[in-house]
């Protein structure tokens, strides 16, 4: 009875163990973060054939990776729309299945443990030693009979891993814990840690993200139709006739020894054809609509989008985009399909905007890129509506001005009147308050050379609408006298002249002195040797005297307010 009950308990238990270890949870190290997921094309990495002592190892490569894919086009441009996860997978023992059954398998040995740790630079035909490592994994070179193929073996395990983990992942990259060439594509891209197999992930990106072809001849098998491979020459229904004759895009036979001349590529130096080259245009393209599809430049938006909003004031919507770099979104704003701003991640709405009844509130967004040429790409616009529930009639709100109702201008100078809040769409008209003359349309004017105080207001109008006035006073301080005696004394024996502001001391004044240009004179500082700003009055400037006369400028300040007097010439 007990040997059965013990060997039940081991049943259960040997059920149990393997599930367990499906359920395994591993750090995650978020290397790239944009947004939330949903929004994001979510690139997780995996490491293979990393042992626990290697972690930290496998944490510089998947950095190495995400640094090396984002430094290629279009992935640079488009990189704000990426969200990168590493998931610190652990195997039992380091490294990848290495048989040497392939027909172009290198034999021969390799001691390893003469090269630093992290030696990764072995030629393509290097002789890669034998090894059977148990890896998380399994992945292993000699696959399709080709040594450089390596392929992990255990997708259910893959496929748990991001369940548990990552379940609304895009594009998965496995890293491969082997200095030795090699990787694969398929639904996981794969790389050794090999200094030239980061080239063969995103290449293989290239199939499982972009849908895009091979550009060299892979066989019968694999001849299809395909955005960037085509069996017509026609340039009418060519796939990427938009692209020909730009950037050296054309039609260009596969040819060659087992390579068909029915079959047309369109580019001589593409990645989909040569690991070391740049993606050519109509591939590019095809990334940036696929980045498109996959994400949306919507990270949050403000207020939410689940409700039906009744504004009962002023209030602020908002946007948190993901955009390229550099920019080229081009954005607009509709009220009910009229547009009233353009190109800002914000706008305020008045409800006295609003009609009674449903109203709309839409922002539409264009990518202009010269990445995308086809029509299709090109006209496509990503875009978010709050849908607005306006109870009764509403005034429009009366403006408030940025700086309160009273602002000061030193006496012939200048000051900008500007609406705080100002809500897209709406017009605003400023007036001088004394004689009803309209001086300027805006969020904000200029107003100059003022000499006395004097009031002004500004209305807001929307169509045929327009709310109360709000009213802004600007005073014009006290005139600063300009300096009127200056005495000049020459000193021959040291060939200075002393320019002297021969008036009263305050305190409350100090003086600049300018050239002819304008441009402000400082004091020479004897022991430093230099010009320094005058720390004093500064009613007193020395010069160096010469032949020919001179001119300079004084202005008298006032220390409280920083206003100035016209300028007193003085000739010498």
């Amino acid at each position: 009875m007990n040997k059965s009950l013990i060997f039940i308990v081991l049943i259960l238990l040997g059920c149990w163990l393997p599930v367990a270890a499906q359920s395994q949870h591993f750090k995650i190290d978020t290397l790239l973060y944009q947004g939330s997921a949903n929004h994001m094309v979510n690139l997780v990495i995996l490491g293979d054939g990393y042992t626990k002592d290697q972690l930290e190892d496998y944490a510089g490569d998947s950095k190495q990776f995400t640094n090396y894919f984002f430094a290629i086009e279009p992935f640079k441009q488009y990189s704000n729309f990426f969200n990168v996860f590493a998931i610190q997978t652990v195997s039992e023992e380091s490294g990848a299945i290495h048989d040497c059954k392939a027909s172009d398998c290198v034999h021969g040995d390799t001691d390893l443990s003469k090269y630093p740790k992290r030696y990764n630079k072995f030629t393509r035909d290097h002789a890669v030693p034998i090894t059977h490592p148990n890896t998380i994994f399994g992945s292993s070179f000699d696959n399709g009979g080709l040594h450089r193929l390596v392929v992990p073996q255990k997708n259910d395990r893959i496929e748990e891993v991001l369940k548990t983990h990552i379940p609304n992942y895009t594009q998965v990259v496995i890293l491969v814990n082997s200095p030795f060439y090699g990787g694969s594509g398929g639904k996981w891209a794969t790389s050794t840690v090999n200094f030239k197999s980061n080239d063969i992930a995103v290449h293989e990106i290239g199939h499982s993200f972009a849908q895009l072809a091979d550009e060299y001849w892979a066989g019968n098998q694999y001849a299809i139709e395909s955005v960037n491979r085509s069996q017509t020459a026609d340039v009418n229904t060519l796939p990427w006739k938009y692209w020909l004759g730009k950037d050296g895009v054309g039609i260009y036979s596969y040819g060659g020894k087992g390579s068909p001349s029915t079959w047309f590529r369109p580019h001589e130096y593409c990645k989909m054809q040569y690991l070391v080259a740049p993606f050519c245009p109509v591939c590019q393209e095809q990334f940036v609509a696929s980045i498109k599809r996959k994400s949306s430049p919507f990270i949050a938006v403000k207020p939410v989008l689940n409700n039906v909003l009744t504004l009962d004031s002023v209030q602020k919507f908002t946007l948190r985009l993901a955009k390229p770099s550099p920019n080229t979104f081009k954005l607009v704003w509709l009220l009910n399909n009229e547009a009233i701003a353009h190109n800002i991640d914000s706008i305020y709405l008045d409800p006295g905007m609003l009609h009674n009844g449903a109203n709309e509130l839409k922002v539409c967004i264009q990518d202009t890129t010269g990445l995308l040429r086809n029509p299709n790409y090109v006209n496509l616009k990503d875009s978010i509506v709050w849908k607005l529930n306006q109870l009764q009639s509403n005034a429009l709100a009366k403006p408030t001005n940025r700086w309160g109702d009273t602002l000061e201008t030193c006496f012939g100078g200048d000051q900008v009147l500007t609406v705080k809040k100002p809500v897209a769409g709406l017009e605003y008209r400023w007036y001088e308050t004394a004689t009803g003359t309209h001086i300027g349309s805006g969020a904000n004017i200029f107003v100059r050379n003022l000499s006395v105080s004097k009031k002004y207001h500004v209305v807001a109008y929307w169509k045929d609408k327009y709310s109360t006035q709000a009213e802004i006073l600007v005073k014009t301080l006290m005139q600063v006298e300009k300096p009127k005696e200056i005495r000049i004394k020459i000193d021959k024996k040291k060939n200075k002249v002393q320019l002297t502001v021969q008036e009263k001391q305050n305190s409350r004044y100090n003086y600049i002195w300018l050239d002819e240009k304008g441009k402000p004179i400082y004091e020479w500082d004897e022991f430093n040797g230099e010009y320094v700003r005058p720390a004093g009055t500064n009613n007193i400037l020395v010069l160096d005297r010469s032949s020919t006369s001179r001119k300079v400028y004084v202005q008298k300040v006032d220390r409280e307010t920083t206003c100035k007097s016209d300028c007193t010439e003085v000739t010498f």
